[in-house]
């Protein structure tokens, strides 16, 4: 397993979609790097928080092909993992014209992943929603025809291209059918393309039928899907009593509902080079404090992250 952070929730965007196009603030550099430039100088805090992965840098989708294959050499000399890049298009847009341009884009960012060494490149169903905020929720992403859809997307996002070092992921909301482990298994199974895989946010999947039992969604999930499972996100969501309308919250790890000793002890068994991030915070502290407590929690469980420049070891099995 291999710890890092992702997604800086910016003062300028309140909302969930992650930033693409800000750059990182400084302090957070350790996070998202803005430019090989950031790489040395964020070493002295990964290695202080025990991290060993970054998100992809600011504006990795204009870099020349030279700049990336640079960037990722520079990291691997020195011991860091670029793991995973997101906040790509909303692709369900019913948009026949946008469509093209972000399939393009999406082709350039799975081109690029590749040349960098970024483990994965992974988008969210998304959604036809009038409003083209991916997540929105309309029937249409509980159907058949959805499932169709989201099927020739990622076969598109893929034709032709030559992937040996990214896979290609889809991640789980509630927003659509691709949320419960069996309808993400039988997705997977339809689509059988060995690039494409599972970027596993077990926060997202939760259920009210899960909510009280995390454990058995944890125990479904890899039962199901740990073959397909290719990076992590590290959270907790919490219910908010205050709202008559349920409502849930995301919340730093421990002040929530999820059995994190469960969700830990099976990520242990996953390859161990996988990336794991936290993300979707404001500031540095709770970065730190998200970071301890993943560490405290694991060493309680028996397992570990793997520091910079650490060597993988076989995984737990």
């Amino acid at each position: 397993m291999r710890l890092g952070g992702l997604y800086p929730r910016l003062p300028t965007r309140p909302d969930p979609i992650p930033p693409t196009r800000e750059p990182t603030p400084d302090a957070l550099r350790f996070v998202r790097p803005n430019s090989i430039d950031d790489l040395e100088a964020i070493c002295d805090k990964l290695d202080c928080y025990g991290l060993s992965a970054i998100g992809p840098p600011h504006g990795i989708a204009s870099l020349a092909d030279e700049a990336c294959a640079r960037f990722g050499e520079r990291a691997a000399a020195l011991g860091i993992v670029i793991g995973e890049l997101g906040g790509t298009p909303n692709m369900m847009t019913p948009d026949p014209e946008l469509f093209v341009q972000r399939l393009a884009t999406l082709r350039t960012l799975l081109r690029k992943a590749e040349l960098m060494g970024c483990r994965t490149v992974h988008i969210l169903v998304g959604s036809d929603h009038p409003s083209d905020h991916a997540l929105a929720a309309t029937p249409f992403l509980f159907s058949d025809a959805c499932r169709v859809r989201l099927r020739e997307i990622v076969l598109r996002a893929l034709d032709g291209l030559t992937l040996t070092r990214t896979r290609f992921l889809v991640e789980p909301y509630g927003n659509s059918f691709f949320y419960q482990p069996e309808d993400i298994r039988a997705f997977l199974d339809t689509v059988d393309h060995p690039g494409v895989g599972l970027h596993l946010d077990i926060v997202n999947m939760i259920s009210r039928s899960d909510f009280f039992n995390t454990t058995g969604l944890i125990d479904r999930t890899f039962a199901l899907l740990a073959d397909r499972v290719h990076s992590v996100h590290m959270k907790d969501l919490r219910w908010d009593p205050t709202h008559l309308i349920q409502k849930w919250d995301e919340v730093l790890v421990g002040e929530g509902v999820l059995d994190h000793t469960a969700y830990l002890t099976r990520v242990a068994t996953l390859p161990p080079d996988t990336p794991c991030y936290c993300e979707h915070l404001a500031d540095e502290r709770d970065y730190a404090l998200n970071f301890a407590r993943l560490h405290h929690l694991a060493a309680k469980s028996g397992v570990r992250f793997l520091r910079r420049g650490e060597p993988a070891a076989p995984p737990r099995v």
